[in-house]
Formats: C-alpha cells, sequence, structure tokens
C-alpha cells in the first residue's frame, strides 16, 4: 500500500436515474432537459447541506460531505423533491433516482475522490429502491440516534469488488415521531408507495410495447405474405410456393404470441387503454 497518497475520512453519496437509457431511447431532448432540472436540485440541496459535487458522469453523480448527517438530510429532501415534481407526469415519463450513502476512507486526486469508499456507494445505489435511499452501516451508527427516520436492515450483502459484506440498511423518506434503531416501519412512506408504483408502470409499460410491437410485426409478414401471393399467382399458378415462407412467418408469430401472450391472454386495444385495463387487473386479480 502506497503511504504517500492523500487520503481522507468523507461521505459519499452517489446517485444515478432509473431507467436512463430507456428515457433517452423514447425522447432524448426531453429527457436531456430533465436530466437538466434534476442536477440543478442536487446542487442546491447539495451547496445547502455543505457539501459538494464530485463528479457528473451522464446520468451518475458523486457528491461528498464532512457530516454524515447532513449528507443524509441532503439526500432526504432531494429525493422528497423529485419525487414530488415527477408525482404529476405519466409514470413512462418520470425521471426517478436511486441513492447510495457511505461513510469511508478515500483517496483524493485533485478535486476527485476514489477508492473503497466510492466503490461502496456506488453499490449502495445500485440496491435502492427507485426513488428510495440505502445507507451503508457505518452511515447508520452515526445518524441512528440523531435523525426522526425509521430504517429497515437488509441484510449484510456481498458485493463485487468488495471483500466484506456490507451491512445495508433502506432509509424511510417520510419522518417518524419515534424513530427506532433498524427497526421496519409498520406502513411504507409515500414515497415508497410511489416507488412500487413506477416499478409496476415500467413493467406494464414494456409489456404493452411489446405488444404494440408484435402488432407491427405481424402487419409487416402479413403484408409480406400477400406480396408473395401475388408474385406466385402471376408467375406461377400451378405451384403454390408462397406457402413455404408463409408457414415459416406463421410459425414464427405464433411463437411470439405465446411468449408475450402467454400470461395475460386477454387482447387490448390502444396504449393507454390496455395500460389502464392492465394496471386494474394486477390490482383486482380476481376480476
Amino acid at each position: 500500500m502506497n503511504s504517500n497518497l492523500d487520503r481522507k475520512l468523507t461521505t459519499i453519496l452517489c446517485a444515478d436515474v432509473s431507467g436512463y437509457s430507456r428515457l433517452m431511447d423514447e425522447d432524448e431532448g426531453k429527457t436531456l432537459n430533465h436530466l437538466k432540472s434534476t442536477r440543478d436540485i442536487f446542487r442546491d440541496f447539495i451547496g445547502q447541506y455543505g457539501g459538494r459535487i464530485v463528479n457528473m458522469t451522464g446520468d451518475g453523480l458523486v457528491g461528498e460531505f464532512s457530516s454524515v448527517v447532513k449528507a443524509v438530510q441532503c439526500a432526504v429532501e432531494i429525493q422528497n423533491k423529485i419525487n414530488k415534481d415527477n408525482q404529476p407526469l405519466p409514470p413512462s415519463d418520470r425521471m426517478l433516482y436511486r441513492i447510495g450513502i457511505n461513510l469511508g476512507d478515500v483517496i483524493i486526486e485533485g478535486d476527485d475522490i476514489f477508492g473503497e469508499g466510492v466503490n461502496v456507494a456506488a453499490r449502495l445505489e445500485a440496491m435502492a429502491p427507485v426513488g428510495g435511499i440505502c445507507i451503508s452501516g457505518s452511515v447508520f451508527e452515526q445518524i441512528k440516534n440523531k435523525l426522526p427516520r425509521n430504517f429497515e436492515f437488509l441484510g449484510n450483502k456481498e458485493v463485487k469488488n468488495i471483500s466484506d459484506p456490507i451491512p445495508v440498511y433502506s432509509l424511510s423518506l417520510r419522518e417518524s415521531p419515534n424513530p427506532g434503531q433498524g427497526r421496519q416501519q409498520d406502513a411504507p412512506s409515500t414515497p415508497d408507495n410511489q416507488t412500487q408504483g413506477t416499478d409496476e408502470d415500467e413493467q406494464i409499460s414494456v409489456y404493452v410495447k411489446r405488444q404494440e410491437a408484435f402488432h407491427r410485426r405481424v402487419m409487416t409478414f402479413g403484408s409480406i405474405i400477400l406480396f408473395l401471393f401475388i408474385i406466385n399467382m402471376v408467375t406461377s399458378s400451378n405451384y403454390w410456393w408462397f406457402l413455404w415462407p408463409a408457414a415459416a412467418f406463421s410459425f414464427i408469430l405464433l411463437m411470439e404470441a405465446v411468449r408475450i401472450y402467454g400470461n395475460n391472454p386477454r387482447p387490448y386495444g390502444r396504449e393507454a387503454r390496455k395500460t389502464k385495463r392492465l394496471k386494474s387487473r394486477r390490482k383486482n386479480p380476481e376480476s
């Protein structure tokens, strides 16, 4: 180990957009504008709580704080603000973040920081729920009696490139009058409910888009078969060779239909109506 490296103990915050690639694929301009507005929220709150932004790459962000308590307070304010701003938007347009926070030793290189402390924060961010926060055991020990929050212990997690398991806690975004040490909340807070709904909405959106793609494929294959049929009629009406490619196309469509509709056999109309009915069926499975 190089003892000449400049090191310090600090609180690292890592944040990342959930579903960023999908958002960029659907509308790059709108997604970029939304990303800029959420970055402004990070800048404002991190500045207010005495932290600094270390770097911003793509849809990710790394910040650091000298105070563990202020880092967690800042993260809660950011998530509550972003979750609230996204609530009026359609689920497919929402830009929500995951945040991970760790207290650890880092290497200082100019204005940047490196090392296991940063890596752990990044792993915690990946484990956090959409719109929520995960913290390490080192952070929990510093804030458990200082903030009006409840925590849920998620276990000691093995993570890539980290030798020892990390104690991981999920942090409630709603204030609790009787905060507990690692006590699981009796009822999820509003942002957690919103997160659950967002995950479900994303799953439904993917399913509906698969249906739409299947319908387009049916139209395309049908047009090809019709075109081949016309050519067959004109060139060699005594030998129906078009049936061979038609059979192949039909088999492909059949396999695709089984894959998509196997668990949801009822057909749907337009995308908005499909999403509404699918959500209704998930909430009322007996209907």
